[in-house]
């Protein structure tokens, strides 16, 4: 039987077409294969690695997946954890649903390397000066060689108890990026963190009916000369906490209070100076005389100067008003002054009333 010319046309088009796709998926299974080797041969590495630190790693079952889109290693009911000994004295432990390395074609080509913990992940650090807990919800992490973390969370829960701290803040919207560089130089950043919220919660805020939005903070640690690497988790493996930045805005408003600090500590003996810097202050000022449990700490002459202000002070004048700048010293972890007496020694000359 004779084709016709157009028939012809059409049926080596196909099968040209054909010979492509079949080109295409054999090398996409080929790139897969040879990927999801590379992942477990990385995985296997660093599970070497943790166990030589100290480190226990089990996972319920492994598997590979992703073709033709992608390439990754799932691994099911993964858990990391750390036991007490003289050269580490600290307990660890981690846990989660699913922990999955790699990723589809278009973020493997990115810099850094993908993971993705799905679900709800749980981790815990317990050393003889502090205790944490971090809990997180599809966890995203991207590896990169030069040290640097990035991470981004839906939400996240924090729990840390020190000797001169007990506090639990709940963040939504969490994204940042965490530098470690175990062995660094003095005076350079050992450990660095940047971390963007949207929101901020916690038990204390909920009681002076108060809600942070926008948190954003910017902090770094500079090794101790006389420490060596192992001492990576103690805080006496650090000379300084460098506060660059800790902003939150006081409610959702655009015009909204915006508090700053800034500053820093010498450790391990958490002994330093913090500034904090309050940008519209009178719309803090007016939840603090709307609160009780906040306003009893003001004195009443604070009282009355920001009542008489909030009443006869048009907003737009109150917008322009300089910030409210207080200095606060750290002794030993602790604030010297409690909250009423630092509250009813602001001096009322930081407070614009010229106006």
């Amino acid at each position: 039987m004779n084709l016709s010319p157009n028939t012809t046309r059409y049926l080596k088009s196909g099968l040209v077409m054909a010979g492509i796709v079949i080109a295409l998926l054999c090398a996409d299974t080929l790139f897969w294969w040879r990927t999801t080797d590379t992942i477990e041969a990385e995985i296997e590495a660093r599970r070497a690695a943790l166990e030589t630190a100290g480190w226990t790693m089990t996972v319920e079952q492994s598997t590979r997946g992703g073709w033709p889109f992608g390439a990754w290693v799932t691994m099911t009911s993964p858990h990391l954890s750390h036991e007490r000994s003289i050269r580490a004295p600290f307990d660890a432990g981690w846990s989660g649903t699913r922990l999955r390395v790699g990723g589809l074609w278009p973020d493997l080509i990115q810099a850094g390397f993908p993971v993705l913990l799905s679900g709800r992940h749980a981790a815990r650090f317990i050393a003889p000066t502090l205790q944490l807990t971090i809990l997180s919800q599809d966890l995203h992490l991207r590896f990169s060689a030069d040290h640097e973390t990035t991470f981004a969370s839906p939400s996240t829960q924090i729990a840390l108890t020190t000797g001169f701290l007990d506090q639990s803040i709940a963040l939504t919207g969490v994204s940042g990026r965490l530098l470690t560089i175990p062995n660094a130089l003095p005076d350079s950043t050992r450990l660095g963190l940047e971390l963007s919220a949207q929101t901020l919660n916690s038990p204390a805020l909920t009681s002076l009916k108060l809600s942070f939005r926008n948190a954003h903070l910017v902090a770094a640690l500079t090794p101790s000369a006389q420490k060596d690497a192992s001492s990576f988790f103690s805080l006496g493996g650090y000379d300084r906490l460098l506060l660059q930045t800790a902003t939150f805005s006081i409610g959702s408003k655009p015009d909204a209070s915006r508090l700053s600090f800034s500053g820093s500590l010498d450790l391990p003996a958490v002994t330093g100076h913090l500034t904090l810097n309050l940008l519209n202050w009178h719309n803090a000022a007016e939840q603090l005389l709307n609160t009780a449990s906040a306003r009893t700490a003001l004195s009443p002459d604070l009282q009355a100067i920001l009542q008489h202000m909030l009443r006869e002070q048009p907003s737009s004048i109150l917008k322009q008003a300089q910030p409210l700048v207080v200095d606060l010293p750290i002794l030993n972890g602790h604030f010297p002054l409690s909250l009423e007496t630092l509250l009813q020694n602001i001096s009322t000359q930081k407070i614009d009333v010229s106006h």
